[in-house]
């Protein structure tokens, strides 16, 4: 009967002998910078699963053995510190920002280095510079922030390709695109996009709150890591990852409303278009005067109307809107993240709309302490609904309100839509959004698997493998009742395509040093990258009853296609490091690289480069100056090259898709040229960094870059069937500065004021072409630019515009280049070069932020100059009568015009239907595409940390955000968004996007 007694007993005895060999220590955690407390800090006794976290106030408790132990305290954003207890019972710690992990690390793609220690030339942005920014492609975040890097959308449509370039564009035939890294991992970039909706950016899948940091690498000793996949730049983006510490969980809210970031074009009211047409009847010799005129001729207006189709098109209920939850955190062996978003914006007209779903797991853990394992997965959804967009498309709403007479109702007197009182070629665009569909969905799956062992110390190998999966479906259906559909009773077109991408890395890396205070590092690297491609299509028309939307119920097939294609790259890497007494440092790197776009015995190209930089700062005489506290110079050499052409260039085909006499036809479908190969490019730079008074940073670099051999389209006889063959001949540069400086102006206690400036220069030359059997030079000219010796690529190269004649109010224009007679003759006029092509020679920003208790706000001026931009469609609305009556309207600005004898006016005589061609190809339709815009504006407040403890969260953030807010052109007469293309000719594509919004982020 006793024993149970005695067994609970021993029990009891047991359990204080444990308790009697522990002791609770206690204590309070601060940041060494302020004193105040930090919340949430991971506190871990080492070599155990007993830990806990520090409360709002800082304070914490745990229980160790009686016999001491070692704490761990981890929190994201400071140096991890390790205290041994020893027989204290109280241990307060101060923990210590870590510099080296929030502003000091460069990530390449090839491993991660100190930037002090980096020799080549990157820029990169923080998360701080990329969160919660209203944008639909991540690669909006760059314009402005990077000097080198220029950043013009292509469309205002949510989801649309931004055009980039790094330091000028560095090919006349070949992509200038850079290339896009994402977590070490080349990915698919570029449109997805196959009928004439537009564009839709693989990159549109990527959620911005998801990244870490985005790295931009520019010289060669950067870009030459990836061959000639970098030949452009390389843009390098880095996901959140997990870090040790309590778990932080964070939400963020975001909405606010859309607009054009530049009204659209002012044109022609009814009552001023009506007394025009009058006035061009007289004019023409119709009618003596305006009251015979009107006796005479209708214009077809009833005196009330007057449309302004801008307006109409115009959402003016668009809205932005996106939501994310993300959780980070982790122990000493395995951290995460994860997160969950949802995206939405609408265009600026009417239908226009991106949406997208995303989610991401980042994992990385120890396997043992020697082998680490990480995989990144980003699964996303993304639909777009477009509209026809860069051409005079008739259902188009851009082309609509240059077409389309403003003497037409939008609208019934019913409230219904007008779509049968309509002049001219283009229909009431208003009709389309409900009733047809312009619709583009996109999967993605991303992701990649790695492995690091540790084979000895400091020798370690590496493996990952990548994967880039996408998936695209598009439908284009025009409704049976009115538009482009109608015609043949509703039209159907859908386009399937799907492309995979990957690419299996594998590094052995060995880091030691020797004697004289010498580090080394080797790098050994093997690459290999495929994509497939495969698409298919079909289409039809006729359509039994409405509700019918898809090609299988149309009545007759009168399209269909499908190819697959595919390429592939391999590729061995050496990387070599060297530093001496830890200022000295030098860089090199060799690449063998083949790709399947050339010929077999063209297909391997060699690449390489050289850098070295020396931190004078170290230097004896230096390194106790308060006043010059960093200075460091650097320069760079190397060779890369450019594989961007189309696939199987080097090889001629046939075709089997005609037909002849009603029977298959087989024919030539193009011309090889099996001696095709790389085209390459020499890049030299060098730089000085330097750091004054701890707060103001000055980098300032010179580059210049020689492209040779480089893939030209060569003009054929057309005896040969083809008209261009595409070539390695000619060359280029480019070389320029690039400026970026910023200061803390003021740093005194809760105030803070920093200041930053950035610029770029690019200066482009066309230095050799080639040539003919008779020696003459073989460049390109269009209508509107010329490619030769001596000038920049796309040289605007046309008739230059006189002005008006003010005796007659005939157009005029120069004879020559001299500029010294003129002509009323457009065929009598000479081309001649315009100073200008349409590529900036001159762009950066001004960007500042300003702090006060909590209070903050940012802002960023972006200005760009030095190239021109073409008006196309000026052929049409500034044709000063002859096609203002007939096919389109005109700018208002037209209504300024010559009148009589001595009337000295920007516009000639308006005369209906002229011949006198002043509305020709000619620098009339040509402008200077300077502007300065205010890219992006904020205000914020950080909720105080009493406030916030007391709702139990960790942090609280509220603000108001603008993009695009404020824009000026330097040229008044210039109507359109000066961010056009990358050609800089006027595409009737939607205004780019001015957005406002609200925000709130809470982590808990």
């Amino acid at each position: 009967m006793k024993q149970p007694f005695t067994l609970i007993g021993a029990i009891l005895l047991m359990a204080l002998s444990v308790q009697a060999q522990e002791r609770i220590v206690s204590g309070k955690v601060t940041s060494v910078e302020d004193g105040t407390p930090i919340p949430g800090v991971n506190i871990v006794l080492k070599s155990t699963m007993n830990g806990t976290t520090t409360d709002v106030d800082g304070a914490y408790k745990i229980s160790v053995p009686s016999e001491g132990g070692t704490l761990i305290f981890s929190f994201i954003g400071f140096e991890t510190q390790e205290i041994n207890v020893g027989a204290s019972t109280v241990i307060d710690v101060s923990m210590v920002l870590d510099v080296t992990e929030l502003s000091e690390i460069v990530i390449t793609g090839y491993g991660e280095r100190q930037k002090r220690t980096y020799v080549g030339s990157i820029s990169t942005l923080n998360s701080a510079s990329i969160e919660n920014r209203p944008v639909n492609t991540i690669d909006q975040v760059l314009q402005g922030q990077v000097p080198g890097l220029s950043l013009v959308a292509s469309s205002g449509t949510p989801g649309s390709v931004q055009e980039i370039r790094i330091r000028g564009i560095s090919s006349l035939t070949a992509s200038n695109d850079p290339l896009f890294v994402i977590d070490g991992i080349p990915v698919i970039t570029g449109s997805t996009e196959r009928g004439s909706t537009g564009s839709l950016d693989a990159l549109a899948s990527i959620n911005a709150n998801d990244v870490e940091s985005i790295s931009v690498l520019k010289d060669a000793t950067a870009t030459a890591l990836y061959g000639a996949r970098g030949s452009n730049g390389v843009i390098i983006i880095t996901t959140k990852k997990g870090k040790s510490g309590k778990p932080v969980i964070s939400f963020n809210a975001q909405y606010g409303s859309v607009a054009r970031a530049t009204d659209a074009p002012e044109m022609l009211n009814a009552a001023q278009w009506d007394e025009l047409y009058y006035e061009g009847r007289v004019n023409r010799g119709d009618a003596p005067d305006i009251a015979t005129a009107k006796a005479m001729f209708n214009s077809g207006w009833d005196g009330v109307t007057s449309t302004k189709w801008s307006d109409e098109v115009l959402n003016k209920d668009a809205r932005s809107q996106q939501y994310d939850i993300s959780i980070r955190g982790g122990g000493e062996q395995t951290n995460y993240y994860g997160s969950i978003a949802y995206f939405n914006q609408d265009g600026v007209n009417k239908g226009i709309n991106l949406e997208r779903y995303s989610g991401k797991i980042n994992l990385s853990t120890y396997i043992t302490d020697k082998v680490s394992f990480s995989n990144s997965l980003t699964i996303s959804r993304t639909e777009q609904n477009g509209q026809l967009e860069g051409s005079a498309y008739f259902g188009s709403p851009d082309a609509a309100y240059m077409f389309l007479r403003p003497t037409d109702a939008p609208y019934n007197p019913d409230g219904t839509i007008n779509i049968t009182n309509i002049s001219g070629v283009i229909w009431n665009p208003l009709w389309f959004p409900e009733h047809n569909i312009r619709e583009i969905i996109q999967g993605r799956v991303l992701g990649n698997s790695g492995l690091i062992a540790e084979i000895l110390p400091g020798l370690e190998f590496s493996s990952t493998l990548g994967i880039d999966y996408f998936t695209t479906e598009e439908i284009n259906y025009g409704n049976r009742y009115y538009g482009d559909g109608a015609s043949g009773n509703g039209t159907s077109y859908m386009y399937n395509s799907r492309s995979s991408n990957w690419v299996w890395k594998n590094q052995l890396s060995y880091n030691f040093e020797l004697g004289f205070s010498s580090k080394f590092g080797i790098n050994l690297a093997y690459e290999a990258q495929k994509n497939n491609y495969k698409t298919i299509a079909t289409g039809g028309f006729g359509f039994a009853a409405d509700g019918l939307y898809y090609p299988n119920s149309a009545g007759t097939s009168d399209f269909s296609s499908g190819f697959v294609n595919d390429w592939s790259i391999n590729s061995a890497l050496v990387v070599l490091n060297y530093s001496f007494k830890d200022k000295i440092f030098f860089d090199g790197s060799f690449r063998r690289e083949g790709n399947s776009r050339f010929h077999p015995d063209h297909r391997w190209g060699t690449f390489y480069a050289i850098g070295g930089s020396y931190v004078i700062s170290e230097e004896g005489f230096l390194s106790g100056s308060n006043i010059l506290t960093f200075a460091k110079i650097r320069a760079s050499y190397g060779k890369t090259g450019n594989a961007g052409i189309g696939l199987n260039s080097y090889q001629s085909f046939l075709g089997f898709s005609g037909d002849y006499n009603g029977l298959p036809a087989v024919s030539p479908s193009s011309v090889g040229n099996a001696e095709l190969t790389w085209e390459n490019s020499n890049q030299f730079s060098v730089a000085l960094q330097t750091s004054f008074l701890d707060r103001i940073n000055l980098e300032v670099e010179y580059y210049n870059r020689l492209v040779y051999d480089m893939l030209f389209d060569v003009p054929l006889s057309r005896t040969t069937g083809f008209t261009s063959q595409t070539q390695n001949l000619g060359e280029m540069v480019n070389k320029g500065i690039e400026l970026q400086a910023d200061a803390d102006i003021i740093r005194s206690g809760s105030f803070t004021w920093n200041l930053g400036l950035n610029f770029t220069t690019v200066d482009n030359e066309v230095t050799k072409l080639p040539r003919d059997a008779n020696g003459m030079e073989i460049g390109i000219e269009t209508g509107t630019y010329k490619i030769t010796e001596g000038q920049p690529a796309y040289a605007y190269y046309m008739p230059t515009w006189a002005g008006v004649d003010p005796a007659t109010g005939a157009p005029l224009w120069y004879t020559d280049e001299t500029e010294t007679a003129t002509t009323s003759t457009l065929s009598l006029a000479g081309d001649a070069f315009q100073g200008m092509a349409p590529h900036a020679t001159f762009f950066g920003a001004l960007n500042t932020r300003v702090e006060f208790k909590g209070i903050y706000l940012t802002a960023s001026l972006y200005y760009s100059t030095g190239n021109g931009v073409y008006d196309t469609w000026a052929f049409y609305t500034q044709s000063d009568g002859s096609q203002t009556f007939t096919i389109a309207n005109g700018y208002a600005r037209q209504y300024d015009r010559w009148q009589q004898p001595g009337d000295i006016s920007p516009n000639p005589i308006n005369i209906y239907r002229n011949t006198n061609q002043s509305n020709g190809l000619s620098s009339r339709r040509l402008y200077d595409g300077t502007y300065l815009r205010l890219r992006n504006v904020a205000l914020g407040y950080n909720i105080p940390g009493n406030l916030v403890s007391k709702a139990k969260l960790s942090s609280a953030r509220i603000y108001l955000m603008g993009n695009n807010f404020w824009t000026w052109k330097k040229d008044k007469q210039f109507e359109w968004d000066p961010e056009q293309g990358s050609n800089a000719t006027i595409n009737l594509v939607p205004s780019v996007l001015k957005t406002f919004t609200v925000g709130i982020n809470i982590t808990y």
